[in-house]
């Protein structure tokens, strides 16, 4: 029998930190390896949970070998890390995090957000809604929510689940929520599905798992055209089944008045402190499962106004009247192209100095004219080198392919550690870091300079 014991190798990623979380108010005993030390595993050893950073097999604790363990692994994680293979090697059995999300889940009544983008925000500002229910939630977030500064919401009594539904390596296939909702369709990890079609039938039988509503961004609707269950959102127009019009954009926020259920929930004079109509989606479709979850009014607007956001997804770290700071997670062309425009329309006149760095060879190669169109829009542009992650470098590909593609007549290519230097070299209006590798790691550099210049 499981002595309430588990290791997780990767424990400092979000979907997985979030799970030791969890498990660590459950009162297991928790315990993990990640490579890197980062200011989320700081807060995991402060929690209780003990992490070591040596690949070496002989910094597994001892203590755990001999029990009956729970091995929680993920893709990114080679079948030759060494302690994966030499907790094998003792008899222990390794479940992926999405197969023990399921798991956790699967009692519970669920609600998911899936979707190429917007996955992490609208998960988070749901959170962030039911949370403030006397039903109360876990919620499983991949990212940092300002609210908490944590990536779990946990309540002994919660009526609720509420996850991401991680379309890589259709990890969301263990999942089997009772409403779920669908932000977008852009092909991506295309390294795991091989084609276009292949990524689209995935989210398809992930819709047809869930047991009650699926709401769908309209733009995406027709794809699933052979469920009954569908519900749609989206903005400024009347005959969805969620939706917001009379918007307002200006450089501190949105306001809006937001319509659920086809008109049997109105809240007039909505307001939120985020920008971009990207977000104003999200909030829709938080509302919209806020909604189904039966959320009253009150609550929904209250929290929609209280929202704080969730680091790194249009992040505002300055916005004075002389400069402005904002740093983003986007990594696929379309997330560029909306995080671009939320600057552009909450700035108008403004000039935008961009500094990316791409994420994944396979990605960057398969999505390259996608990266071009938008990174053209930029007034200044800098690129890092790219972000492997979990992969291999692509023999005769880098940053330096894509920035000759773009051929930007104000760009250069940069590394980290001399990023600051190339930028002072340049007046700085409005500066965007976006990037989903490590390029969060100037952000406190950047941050200290551009205040400094303010």
């Amino acid at each position: 029998m499981r002595k309430n014991v588990a290791y997780f190798i990767g424990i400092g990623g979000a979907g997985m930190s979030s799970i030791a979380r969890y498990l660590n108010k459950k009162g297991w005993s928790v315990s993990g390896y990640d490579k890197t030390e980062t200011p989320l595993t700081d807060q995991l050893k402060q929690e209780g949970i003990n992490i070591n950073f040596e690949i070496v097999d002989s910094s597994i604790p001892e203590e755990i070998k001999k029990v009956d363990l729970l091995l929680v692994t993920t893709p990114a994680i080679s079948s030759d890390h060494p302690h994966l293979v030499a907790l094998k090697k003792l008899g222990h059995n390794a479940i992926k995090r999405a197969e023990l999300l399921g798991e956790i889940t699967k009692s519970k009544a669920t609600l998911a957000i899936s979707g190429t983008h917007g996955k992490t925000s609208t998960t988070a500002l749901l959170a962030h809604i039911i949370d403030g229910t006397p039903q109360r939630c876990n919620a499983f977030i991949g990212g940092i929510s300002a609210e908490i500064d944590s990536n779990l919401y946990y309540s002994p009594n919660a009526i609720w689940n509420i996850v991401e539904a991680d379309e890589f390596d259709r990890s969301f296939h263990h999942l089997h929520p009772t409403h779920a909702v669908i932000t977008s369709l852009d092909p991506d990890h295309l390294d795991v599905y091989g084609s276009e079609p292949n990524f689209i039938e995935a989210f398809k039988i992930f819709a047809s798992q869930v047991k009650e509503k699926v709401v769908i961004h309209h733009s995406i609707a027709t794809t699933f055209n052979n469920l009954q269950n569908i519900e749609t959102y989206g903005l400024e127009d009347c005959s969805f089944t969620h939706y917001a019009t009379d918007l307002s954009q200006t450089s501190s926020g949105t306001s809006f008045t937001l319509s659920l259920g086809n008109g049997k929930m109105v809240i007039p004079h909505a307001r939120v402190d985020l920008m971009g109509k990207h977000n104003l989606e999200n909030i829709v479709a938080a509302a919209a499962l806020a909604y189904l979850a039966g959320a009253d009014k009150g609550i929904i607007s209250s929290r929609i106004n209280s929202f704080k956001g969730i680091y790194r997804r249009f992040q505002i770290h300055l916005n004075s009247k002389f400069k402005v700071y904002i740093d983003d997670y986007a990594h696929h062309p379309t997330e560029l192209r909306k995080t671009i425009e939320a600057v552009r329309t909450h700035f108008p006149g403004k000039h935008l100095t961009v500094i990316f760095q791409p994420h994944l060879y396979s990605r960057t190669l398969d999505q390259i004219d996608g990266f071009v169109h938008e990174l053209r829009k930029t007034d200044r542009l800098f690129l890092l080198p790219i972000y492997a992650a979990r992969e291999n470098p692509i023999p005769g590909f880098n940053t330096q392919s894509l920035f000759e593609k773009i051929s930007h007549p104000h760009g250069k290519t940069s590394t980290k550690n001399s990023i600051l230097d190339n930028l002072k070299a340049h007046p700085v209006e409005i500066l965007l870091t976006v990037g989903a590798g490590d390029i969060s790691l100037i952000v406190p550099k950047l941050k200290k300079w551009i205040t400094m210049k303010a």
